[in-house]
Parts: structure tokens; sequence; C-alpha cells
């Protein structure tokens, strides 16, 4: 079967305006059981070395609508249909599909639906789904801020009391400002914005300011901590993956604030809404420094024999852009947007190219 599926690595499937090739890998498994803790993303670069382009391979599975929706305990199989293309088959156990539900005199037992597997590992960026927001500086200056306590405090908790700036009844976040994003112009497009604590906000009558109980912390409260109304930040785990297209852009910062990144390292990059959507997933790239070509070879910047560099002619090469990862968006701002890198083959740094995959 892996020889036969070998024969087939280019696997042409019809679009509405161009063909896309999918490449099975030699390794990939003919069987293969999901398990608790998989995701999408995992399993697709078992059989795949685009896993972007998962889809195709259930293009003639009718049992599955969305291919997304993969379940702990399906089994995949690997096989070529009548025409020779590769296609994965999805075997279901029917405890998925149909929770059983057995009365024993003992009691009522219920077998609970199981939830599908995420797309990507759901526990790695979770926390940024919640709690990091985009900002601009404008908007944060514009928000209430926490001013303090009746004891005199500074540093402020779960269950304690405290004093902002006036504002309306309500539950808040209290937010925090991190860092700002620089973009590779040195231009500052937002701030990476943390929600340390949620409150509530009660209006007292006759007062200027608004009493605020902190209901839960993450971090400590600081005086001058700001108060935003936000909606419930949700993401769907099983997000679409869609390969970037003409997009080209750049990563900005680690958001854990490490100069040096890899998998599964959360980061900023310079595409906004109108440019990616969540799911959206690109290449990485790094671009060597540009050569300076004369008798004196070397890099842009570096010092060499200046009598002899005046002397003669040299030439400037730009080198190539290599690819040393991917990673797949997942929050999407006006001027930013946040991914998750899945693959790395070298360390990365702030200004790494992020085009097609």
């Amino acid at each position: 079967m892996k020889a036969r599926l070998a024969n087939w690595l280019l696997i042409l499937l019809l679009f509405p305006l161009y063909c896309v090739a999918i490449t099975v890998k030699d390794s990939a498994p003919e069987e293969y059981i999901v398990k608790k803790g998989d995701t999408l993303w995992d399993i697709s670069s078992l059989y795949l070395s685009e896993p972007w382009q998962w889809p195709e391979l259930w293009r003639n599975n009718s049992y599955i609508v969305n291919p997304h929706l993969i379940y702990p305990g399906d089994e995949l199989r690997l096989r070529l249909n009548a025409q020779g293309e590769a296609v994965l088959d999805l075997v279901r156990s029917p405890e998925v599909t149909k929770p059983a539900v057995k009365l024993t005199p003992e009691g009522k037992k219920i077998t609970k639906p199981v939830q599908p597997i995420a797309t990507l590992p759901w526990s790695v960026i979770q926390t940024f789904v919640d709690n990091d927001l985009m900002l601009s500086d404008d908007e944060y200056q514009q928000l209430p801020a926490i001013l303090g306590d009746a004891d005199g405090g500074i540093r402020f908790a779960s269950g304690d009391l405290v004093v902002g700036q006036l504002m309306p009844a309500g539950n808040y976040a209290i937010i925090r400002k991190q860092n700002d994003i620089i973009d590779m112009q040195g231009d500052a497009i937002g701030l990476h914005v943390r929600n340390v604590a949620d409150a509530d906000v009660v209006a007292v009558e006759g007062s200027n300011t608004s009493l605020i109980k902190v209901n839960s912390s993450r971090f400590e409260i600081l005086r001058g901590d700001r108060l935003m109304q936000v909606d419930d930040l949700t993401l769907d785990q099983a997000l679409g993956l869609v390969p970037a297209n003409q997009q080209r852009g750049a990563i900005l910062s680690n958001l854990q604030q490490h100069h040096l990144m890899g998998k599964y390292d959360v980061v900023a990059l310079d595409l906004g809404q109108s440019d990616v959507v969540p799911g959206t997933v690109m290449g990485i790239y790094i671009q060597g420094p540009t050569i300076v070509d004369s008798d004196d070879p070397r890099y842009e910047g570096e010092k060499g024999n200046w009598l002899g560099s005046k002397l003669s002619f040299s030439d400037e090469h730009q080198q190539p852009a290599l690819k040393v990862g991917e990673l797949v968006i997942f929050k999407v701002f006006t001027n930013s947007s946040y991914a998750l890198i899945t693959r790395s083959t070298k360390m990365i740094k702030r200004g790494a190219i992020v085009a097609n995959p």
C-alpha cells in the first residue's frame, strides 16, 4: 500500500481558477487512531508536508461534512480510490456520534459527547485568546483608571474594593499595557494589553468616582491599570486553515517578550483585519544580510579594507529569503494579529518575513 501511495505524491485538485497539488508523505500511516490531546495540525503533519491542505484529503469522503470536526477515538485510514488518488477515510466509534445512555440498578450512567480535537494546541494559545488584546494608545489612554483604595494600598487582588475614575456600573476587565508593538519602520501600531482581572463596577450616588469590586485576579492590580468593557472573548477551536496568498508581512515581537522565538511561541505580526483572517497559515522566512561584492567581499555594515574598497568597484547582492518555519494566525486586530509558530528549524528574530507558505 505505501509503495502505491508513494507513486501518487502529487494529487491535482480542481478549483474554479487554478489547480493545487498536495503531497502525501511516504511515512504517512495507513491507519491512525485519534487520541485525546491530538491537534488537527499535528495529525495533518503526519500525512502532509503542507498541513493546511488537510481538507483536500477529505474531498471524496461523504461520512463527515466538516473535516475539522475530528474526535478522539476516530480511526483514520489512508487508501487509494478508483482513480488512483489518495483518500483519507474516517471510521467513527458509535459512542462519538450517538452518546450511549444506560440504566442500571445503581443509577443512571451517561456517556457525554466527546469534544472535537482543536486545530492548534489550545493550552498554549488559550491565555492569549482570553486575556490579550491590541489597542491603540489613544484608546488605552481614554479608558478609566484605578486610583487606589480606602487603606492607601498600591497593590490589589481578588476580593478587594478599590476606587476608580467615574464610569457606568457593570462588568469590566482590568487591563494593563504590556508593551508597544513597533513596526519595521519604527512606528507604534498598537499596544499589547493584558487582562489582569475581572471586576464589577458599582455606581456611588453623588460621587465623582466609582467603587470597584475585584472578582478574580490573574496578576496583582496596580494603580493606573485601566478598566474596559469587553465582549466575551471566544474562538472556535476548530478554526479553518487557509494558506496565505499574496500577503507579506513581518514578525514584530514575541508576546512572551523573549528575543529569540521558536515552535509554540506566540508572536505579533504587522498584518491586520484588511490582510488576514483567523486560521491563515503563513511561512516564516529569514533573509541574510546584503553582501557587498568587491575585491574585499563583506556584508553590508561590516568593516573591511577601507582603502581597497574605495579603489575598486563593488556590487550589492540581496540574499534569497529561506523558509525556516510556519505559523497560524489565531487572533486579528485592526493593524496587527497574533499567531502561533507551529514549526521552526532555526531560532527566529524580530523582522523575520511571513508570506505564502
